[in-house]
């Protein structure tokens, strides 16, 4: 048996455990889950009367993957937000599509096109009819203020659903 043998081996087994880590990765608890049905969120979101902040996202998108990695996913995980606030991501790659808030499906990019989002990250702070509460926050122009300006708008975001009820 030549050395090459194993080491294909080696790279095949490599290559299942990374594509199977990914994809276990994008459903763990901690993490901002990914949304396929904006109708069942908003329906969470009217039980609590939270607005909910959804994350325009691409796969490929450096600055989503920072976002996530050094903004979201940290906020989810420290519990903060639990109860004041419904936290997902959409994707609008080709192939991706969603159930929207009137629980029709259609594709990632033409729902993200209604709130005329045409760059990601694109952050939206929307109420349980789909509705924007705040502006949304588009790209990452200060890192290192990020979470701040965040913040803010959750902030705002939880006034506006307060004096819509």
């Amino acid at each position: 048996m030549t050395p090459i043998g194993p080491f294909i081996h080696w790279i095949a087994v490599v290559m299942i455990l990374a594509v199977t880590g990914a994809a276990l990765a994008s459903e763990q608890p901690g993490q901002l889950q990914k949304t396929r049905d904006l109708a069942a969120d908003a329906r969470l979101a009217a039980d609590g009367r939270m607005p909910i902040m959804l994350l325009v996202s691409q796969e490929h998108c450096p600055f989503c993957t920072q976002i996530k990695q050094e903004i979201l996913n940290p906020m989810v995980l420290s519990g903060d937000y639990q109860g004041r606030l419904v936290m997902r991501e959409m994707f609008i790659d080709a192939g991706e599509s969603l159930r929207d808030f009137q629980g029709n499906d259609v594709d990632g990019s033409s729902f993200a096109l209604r709130y005329s989002v045409t760059l990601t990250p694109t952050l939206l702070f929307l109420d349980p009819q789909g509705r924007q509460l705040t502006e949304k926050m588009v790209g990452i122009q200060t890192p290192e203020m990020y979470f701040l300006y965040v913040d803010a708008s959750i902030k705002e975001a939880v006034a506006a659903m307060r004096k819509e009820g």
